[in-house]
């Protein structure tokens, strides 16, 4: 992760001081499917190529400095804020609620004029009627407000107020919160009948549980269409921050114009009915209803409903909401589920514009709505994703919302619109798609595909296990009911696949999950792998059709893994395979593979000024680019790798995660489609105290591109950036704009010597900026040592006299040992290298001093180690962060094998630009010390100079 140009608090780490190379917790707790694909594909639209102008300016979050925040909301749900010059990367990550589910999190980004963000909410799915209804204060989910508190010296836990009733004695308050697990009280107050709470961020989503008891899907419409307020378990009625309770609503614009009604109507005749609420429905809305004018005299505000009814019942298939609203031009929008097949499909019921003259009527059909699709040269299926709608008004503000999704529940819809007239608008996907892990056919006694989904796509998530499907066979399938004794002792499983209804009639666990005995039976009974359908049996409830995927209880309750694969499918699937058995012997073909998923593609879908006919996107390989993908490291921990990207008028954007990879891992990744002006951001977020990094570019052309993550040796130098971001949208990443902090640089007199730590096969991977210790810096003029300042965020500096003069520093880290001399004068104006900035912002001049740095590529594998004996080459390059810097005139190299004792010096061949390369052998293994030291020394025309020797730079294996 990266150090903005104002990030506080730095922490040490080892012998060098870490300002923001991984994020900064935060210490408080702070939206799949059996349809058609569109049948009118579509060429990807060019980012961006309907931006406005009067696009937003840079963001600012009032109070917030740090480059990086992570925020476990009351919920248990995970949402990290990340910035980036002038702009924010928000990730969202669902906790799995008791019953198995992963609701979905919009998050609402509204800016106001000049670009400051004025609103910026986490708002997961089961909140939404409670925060509606005022039960639950939305303060509780502002993320920015959550983040502030960091910067004011807020303390974890959570502090917040729950409200019981008029008058309750504290023995009666005490009685209530004695069952909440995870908090602690503070204070209670009888007679306003409230106590307050501690909230610790690991035990949020258990508090959650308890604290809002069951989740029904439908709670909102309840609310809206019958005004029943949402109920908290233990007799609460309401939940704010402690000290801070937001006002009831927020204050109208009044324009001194009439107002009229709008009656928005939405519509489905189609798809599964199923529970909403108490309402059995056919679009269940599961966002409140909002009109927000964007051209008027009352820009920027939003309009909340009246009313809303259902038109017709059993089941409701069209429901209305009444606004009453001034004359303009609006945006309309909602949140919508529905299902095809059993599985739930995300039905956004955006209408980017609609003009407001007098009493008027809209019909929403969702039967018209369009699935957002993308189709590749590989099978694929949707690892993860995330919608955007992004919308700019007249005078400049303007926003969007961003939803995120777990696995399994991906499959967004849109209803075709209008183009806009007034201000931009754009509907965008992001996409991680990677090869199917289990696919499933039966091919007896005909072909019928099927779509079994896993419990989740990640790769030996700890804590989050299961067996997964390897290799391709052949099974006969075999109806086991519920997996009880008695259902085997009727049946032959060995060898069999075995298809299963959820047994929820069991000691622990969710009426949704699969519990691990009822898996075992069959493991037991011989049976090679199970299929799930997604009904739930026994429990509250007789018979209850459930959500895709299905996770195992041993998830969320300690219990045994149960040792045999199973996948899970939907109940009409299952009725068709039992309608098979009934007539004869039926055969499945399985392949899977147990292992991160060879390929992947990281995809950003736009669709411009409108909601269009069709919202299919075909990627081909032309329009993408191929990067061989090296998650380097010496242990197979989890990492991630989060994907975002910024068109040129978006402040805000979804970032998607790639969850529970390993390091030592190797695949392909598909980043398209090419798209000139779309600027692309990746994190890798590795675990176990490893550094991450991220890299700033842009997609341009298709072909080739390697990525090696964090390969070794990492020595300090300067962050490369690339001269496309700056092309593809002018203005927008340097200046105010500026994502990177200076290294080595110095302003006014005061020189500070802030380092990057550079991987020499991949140097635009940005690893955050680093501060050296105090005992491990010295700089030196004429031989003597001058005396060390010191900044409260950016550690050592040195105060220099104006005139230029030679300089030597010097600087540890880690196994590293660095000198440099060069020449330093002080800066006549304010000129960083592009998309830097300097530690003291913009006031003074001030410039890159020219310092030589060095950076290696050792060609070493995964695990950052070449093989011994053998003959190996080694490439180094010698360059400067100074634009137009004096040319590089020589380099020596030596290595070590015995760590440092001896050494031996390298020929060089000179490629051009600084860059060399040399050829060199070492021994057996048994005669080194495990490991190759590097002495590299280099100079330019001018004079400067740098010194380098890196002890254990890299591994050696035994070559076998």
């Amino acid at each position: 992760m990266n150090t903005s140009p104002s990030n506080l608090r730095p922490r040490r780490r080892h012998r060098i001081r870490l300002l923001v190379a991984a994020t900064a917790a935060l210490t408080l707790l702070g939206t799949a499917g059996a349809a058609a694909r569109p049948d009118e594909p579509t060429a990807p639209a060019p980012a961006g190529a309907a931006a406005a102008a009067d696009g937003l300016r840079t963001v600012s979050l009032p109070g917030l400095t740090r480059a990086s925040y992570r925020v476990t909301l009351i919920t248990g749900d995970e949402v990290t804020l990340t910035r980036d010059g002038g702009r924010y990367t928000v990730t969202a990550i669902p906790s799995a609620r008791a019953d198995g589910t992963r609701p979905s999190i919009d998050v609402e980004v509204r800016t106001g004029p000049g670009g400051t963000d004025t609103r910026l909410h986490a708002l997961p799915r089961d909140v939404q009627a409670l925060v509606a209804s005022g039960v639950i204060d939305r303060k509780i989910f502002d993320v920015a407000w959550l983040a502030a508190q960091v910067e004011r010296g807020g303390n974890t836990p959570l502090g917040v107020t729950v409200k019981y009733g008029d008058r309750l004695d504290a023995a009666a308050l005490d009685k209530r919160v004695s069952g909440l697990p995870g908090v602690t009280t503070a204070a209670k107050h009888p007679d306003h009948g409230t106590v307050d709470l501690r909230i610790e961020p690991r035990q949020a989503a258990a508090f959650w549980a308890g604290f809002k008891g069951d989740t029904g899907v439908g709670e909102l419409s309840d609310y809206l269409f019958d005004r029943v307020t949402p109920k908290l378990s233990g007799d609460a009625v309401a939940l704010w921050p402690t000290g801070l309770r937001s006002a009831e609503a927020e204050p109208q614009t009044d324009t001194g114009q009439p107002t009229y009604r709008v009656t928005q109507t939405y519509k489905r005749k189609n798809g599964d009915a199923f529970y909403c609420g108490v309402r059995l429905m056919t679009i269940c809305p599961m966002f409140g209803f909002l009109l927000a004018q964007v051209a008027g005299n009352a820009v920027g505000s939003a309009y909340e409903s009246v009313s809303a009814r259902c038109l017709d019942s059993d089941p409701c298939t069209t429901f209305e909401a009444t606004f009453e609203v001034p004359p303009g031009t609006y945006q309309a929008s909602g949140h919508a589920l529905f299902r095809l097949d059993g599985r739930d499909q995300q039905l956004n019921l955006e209408l980017p514009e609609v003009t407001v003259t007098g009493d008027t009527t809209i019909t929403r059909d969702a039967d018209t709505a369009r699935q957002l699709t993308v189709g590749t040269p590989r099978p694929t299926e949707t690892f993860v994703a995330s919608r955007t709608t992004f919308r700019t008004f007249g005078n400049g503000q303007g926003g969007g919302t961003l939803s995120f999704t777990g696995y399994g529940n991906s499959s967004f819809w849109a209803i075709p619109s209008p183009p806009v007239t007034v201000g931009t608008f754009h509907l965008g996907t992001n996409w991680v798609l990677g090869k199917p892990m289990v696919t499933m056919a039966v091919t007896t006694p005909g072909r019928v595909a099927l779509k079994p989904m896993l419990p989740t796509y990640w790769y030996r998530g700890p804590g989050f296990e299961v067996v997964r499907f390897s290799g391709r066979q052949t099974h006969q399938l075999v109806d086991g009911g519920l997996g009880r004794t008695a259902d085997y002792d009727r049946i032959s499983a060995k060898g069999k696949i075995v298809l299963l209804r959820i047994d929820a009639d069991k000691p622990a666990g969710g009426q949704c999950n699969v519990g691990p005995a009822q898996l075992m039976r069959a493991r037991a009974a011989g049976a090679v792998a199970v299929l799930v359908e997604a009904t739930s049996t026994g429990g509250p409830w007789p018979t209850m059709t459930c959500p895709l995927p299905v996770p195992p209880d041993w998830w969320f309750h300690p219990q045994e893994v149960a040792d045999i694969p199973y996948a899970a499918i939907s109940a009409g699937e299952a009725e068709n395979l039992r309608g098979l058995l009934r007539r004869g012997p039926v055969k499945i073909d399985i392949a899977g593979y147990d292992a991160v998923s060879p390929y992947v593609y990281t995809l950003h879908t736009y669709q411009e000024g409108r909601i269009p006919a069709s919202l299919h996107t075909e990627v081909t390989d032309k329009q993408v680019a191929t990067v061989d993908t090296s998650l380097h490291g010496t242990r197979a921990q989890p990492a991630s790798l989060v994907y975002s990207a910024f068109r040129p008028n978006e402040t805000a954007v979804a970032g998607v995660p790639y969850s529970y990879l390993t390091d030592s891992v190797r695949f392909t990744t598909y980043r398209g489609p090419v798209s000139p002006d779309l600027v692309r951001l990746q994190f890798y977020e590795p675990s176990g105290g490893q550094p991450g990094a991220r890299t700033i570019d842009v997609v341009d052309r298709a072909g080739p591109d390697p990525a090696r993550w964090t390969a070794r040796p990492l020595v300090p130098g300067a962050a490369e950036l690339s001269p496309q971001v700056f092309r593809a949208q002018p203005g927008k990443w340097e200046g105010a704009w500026s994502t990177e902090i200076c290294a080595f640089c110095r302003q006014g007199n005061t020189f500070y010597p802030i380092t990057n730590l550079v991987s020499g096969t991949a140097p635009n991977h940005i690893m955050g900026s680093y501060v050296f210790e105090p005992q491990n810096v010295r700089m030196y003029a004429d031989g003597q040592e001058l005396p060390q300042a010191s900044s409260l965020v950016w550690g050592p500096t040195y105060e220099l006299p104006a005139a230029a003069r030679r300089y030597r520093l010097t600087a540890e880290n880690g196994r590293t040992t660095t000198t440099w001399n060069f020449t330093s004068a002080a800066p006549t104006r304010y000129e960083p290298p592009k998309g830097f900035t300097c530690a003291e912002g913009t006031g003074s001049p001030c410039h890159a001093d020219p310092l030589l740095f060095l950076r290696y590529d050792t060609g070493a594998d995964l695990g950052d180690a070449v093989t011994a004996p053998g003959r190996h080459q080694l490439r180094v390059s010698a360059y400067h962060q100074v634009p137009a810097a004096p040319a590089v005139t020589s380099l020596a190299l030596s290595i070590s094998t015995d760590g440092g004792v001896t050494w031996k010096q390298l020929p060089t061949t000179a490629k051009g630009g600084g860059d060399y390369t040399a050829s060199y052998q070492v021994p057996r293994l048994t005669d080194t010390t495990g490991t190759v030291s590097i002495r590299a020394s280099a100079r330019d025309a001018a004079g400067n100079t740098v010194e380098q020797t890196v002890l254990d730079a890299f591994r050696l294996t035994d070559r076998r």
